[in-house]
């Protein structure tokens, strides 16, 4: 990980440093596995760690004391507000790469990060992300400029990643043409849901004869409800006009409240560039992972770390924490970790342990 980091350029003047920017990130990126969640976290984890942690992170040495020294709260602040956010996420994405096998399907969604909302209203940071299907890692993130949309930034982010089989999943803002023809040129398969933004194609989907469709239906209890989904799919009709799409999806989900009785019910439908084989199961399967980057990322950072309530608003600060926080996710998955909270106490209670996560030799 040293390595990758090692590859972020240091924004600061050259007179004065004291620290380098790869032995910062690095206690940084150490002291998130952890559970740091803040600068001032981050700061205090790092004057805790005994001298081997620091050596193995690269922390200064100081000959007259002869120690390592571990940079303050202020300094992890300045270098981790300052930094080229789009250049840290690119070395987080190139290490995730090379440690997690190759995604059979991603999932892409976006974030705002409502601690960076202004007082007065207006925008704050918002960020799209791809995490893999099986396994919950963050391949790759773009932050999305304030008076644009997620779909401007989609291709900039996916143009990160090698495409070549592998299943694309988006919400419905995402169900346009152009994605749906960039995907295919770049020999990927996408599933996308279809609602009111597409009108015509909304409109033509809820026509067709689902009564005809093959039909898979699963059925789940928790949470005191009841929920049973029913996916329909047929080949697209041939005047459907969207690009490489081969098969239409109709979804109904009935929920059931066991206690009360009262039940609901929801339709939706969908479009994907999976072969005409492929089974309403598979698909099903698809849109189910899909849904879970909610529980899988944005409620994992949002609960265990906290980060919606976190007070870092300046500079680069807010994307640099949440891409930390997406790295510390992605390794404590890849190790095989199904509780990130459990992990983060793991972690916590031994300064070795993330470092050994993150393949620094200890």
């Amino acid at each position: 990980m040293r390595d990758y980091l090692a590859l972020v350029p240091d924004p600061r003047k050259r007179r004065g440093v004291r620290h380098s920017l790869a032995s910062v990130l690095a206690l940084a990126a150490a002291a998130v596995a952890a559970g740091a969640g803040s600068f001032a976290a981050i700061g205090e984890w790092a004057a805790d760690a005994p001298q081997r942690v620091l050596a193995r992170l690269g922390a200064r040495f100081d000959p007259r004391r002869d120690r390592h020294i571990a940079p303050d709260e202020a300094t992890v602040r300045r270098v981790l507000s300052g930094i080229d956010g789009d250049r840290l996420d690119a070395a987080i994405s190139g290490w995730i790469t090379t440690t997690a096998d190759a995604p059979p399907a991603i999932a892409v969604d976006g974030k705002s990060l409502r601690g960076t909302f202004a007082r007065t209203g207006g925008a704050g940071v918002h960020l799209l992300s791809a995490l893999t299907h099986q396994n919950g890692t963050v391949l790759a993130q773009q932050q999305v400029t304030p008076g644009t949309s997620e779909i401007t930034w989609m291709q900039p982010l996916l143009d990160t990643l090698d495409l070549t089989g592998v299943v694309v999943t988006a919400d419905a803002l995402h169900t346009t043409r152009s994605l749906a023809r960039y995907l295919d040129q770049r020999g990927a398969d996408y599933v996308f849901t279809v609602k009111a933004n597409q009108h015509r194609l909304h409109t033509r989907l809820r026509a067709l004869p689902w009564p005809q469709a093959t039909h898979h239906t699963s059925t789940e209890t928790g949470h005191g409800r009841l929920e049973q989904r029913t996916i329909e799919t047929m080949p697209a009709p041939d005047d459907l006009g969207f690009p490489a799409t081969t098969q239409v999806f109709q979804i109904t989900g009935y929920r059931t409240d066991r206690t009360t009785r009262t039940r609901e019910t929801h339709t939706g439908y969908g479009i994907t560039s999976l072969p005409t084989g492929t089974g309403p199961a598979n698909i099903a399967g698809h849109l189910r992972r899909h849904w879970e980057i909610e529980n899988r990322l944005h409620w994992v950072r949002d609960t265990t770390y906290n980060e919606d309530a976190s007070q870092v608003r300046t500079g680069t600060g807010p994307r640099s924490m949440a891409s930390l926080r997406n790295l510390a996710i992605s390794a404590l998955r890849t190790a095989g970790h199904t509780s990130i909270a459990a992990a983060l106490r793991h972690m916590a209670r031994n300064t070795t342990r993330p470092l050994a996560l993150y393949g620094i030799p200890t």
